[in-house]
């Protein structure tokens, strides 16, 4: 069946990010229930070769710090140093600068945090309990960087499948945190102030409001969070988690809000796995570059991006994306999903 929706190029007035959306390019997608959806043993033995698997920690560099539980094997969450690091703890040489090219050294911090014990399970495969120990993991490292040292900006994200980064499949997590503003953050900050000097009010509190009164886009909603498919998704199934209340700053998340988080993060995962066969994908947490900030421009979220299309070459060489869906589409697959 042709489809009903026509192509069109779409502005995120806060990411400022154009896209083009083609829907005509992909059918109608089909829910699927992978076999990997059915509940994971209950034994889960460690996995020749894992770094990340109980009873390898002489693989690990070492363990900064993990959440402990009673039953084997003693922990839920665990942290260790990136063995592979991109940047050095401490700055030991000068930079360069010429008329054309500068170098600096490459400074900051950079953890893996290691989601679960348990190999085969994804993070769309535990229970509500277990993504809340991630989170809570995230919020521990989150504050433990920013304040032992304000110049480094930890960025928190999640890679899922190879397509999406991760070069071990153990579930796990990662902070990178360089000691300057990302430009891409930075830049959504400063548009982020533009737009509320228009509105006079905080334009994603303002895209809460919009989406919810839409309704096409939205894919789950609870009393303190919205998730939605944005207006100018650049991948399909896209999807944005943002508290309902007004905070720029992901650290300050209380535990009550924590455990409705992972209520939400969980839902939309299991949704998303069982949509489209378990896609890889990227997640990451979008916070305020200050971390004493109140602005009134800015607020926290979550994004989750599908790796389900590649870059072509229009869209290397052009700078555009190009989504083959539709986010009302796609919102509505997800909507549908339990």
């Amino acid at each position: 069946m042709a489809s009903s929706y026509s192509p069109q190029t779409r502005q995120d007035r806060i990411t400022e990010q154009w896209v083009a959306f083609a829907p005509s390019r992909s059918s109608r997608p089909k829910q699927t229930i992978p076999d990997s959806d059915t509940p994971s043993p209950t034994e889960d033995p460690p996995v020749e070769g894992c770094p990340f698997c109980p009873g390898h920690e002489e693989m690990l560099p070492s363990v900064i710090w993990e959440m402990s539980q009673e039953q084997s094997p003693g922990w839920t969450t665990r942290v260790v140093p990136n063995k592979y690091a991109a940047l050095a703890s401490d700055r030991d040489a000068g930079g360069q600068s010429g008329q054309l090219y500068r170098t600096r050294p490459s400074q900051g911090r950079q953890e893996v945090l290691i989601d679960t014990p348990h190999h085969h399970r994804s993070l769309a495969q535990l229970s509500v309990a277990e993504v809340d120990a991630v989170l809570a993991t995230y919020l521990q490292r989150y504050h433990n960087v920013r304040t032992a040292n304000n110049d480094l900006i930890p960025i928190l994200f999640r890679n899922h499948g190879a397509r999406a980064g991760a070069s071990i499949a153990h579930p796990h997590s990662q902070l990178i945190a360089p000691d300057f503003h990302p430009p891409l953050i930075e830049r959504e900050e400063q548009a982020a102030r533009a737009r509320h000097a228009d509105l006079g009010d905080c334009p994603y509190c303002v895209m809460i409001e919009k989406e919810l009164d839409a309704e096409a886009r939205l894919v789950w909603t609870s009393d303190r969070f919205v998730v939605f498919v944005p207006f100018a998704a650049e991948v399909p199934y896209e999807m944005w988690i943002l508290p309902r209340e007004h905070e720029p700053e992901f650290g300050r998340l209380t535990e009550e809000r924590r455990t409705g988080l992972a209520q939400v993060l969980r839902t939309v995962l299991r949704r998303l796995h069982r949509s489209l066969a378990d896609p890889d994908y990227n997640f990451f947490v979008r916070t305020a570059l200050d971390y004493t900030s109140d602005a009134p421009h800015l607020h926290w979220s979550l994004r989750i991006r599908p790796r389900t299309t590649m870059q072509a070459g229009y869209e290397v060489g052009a700078g555009q994306r190009i989504n083959p869906s539709i986010p009302e589409r796609d919102a509505a697959v997800l909507r549908r999903t339990d």
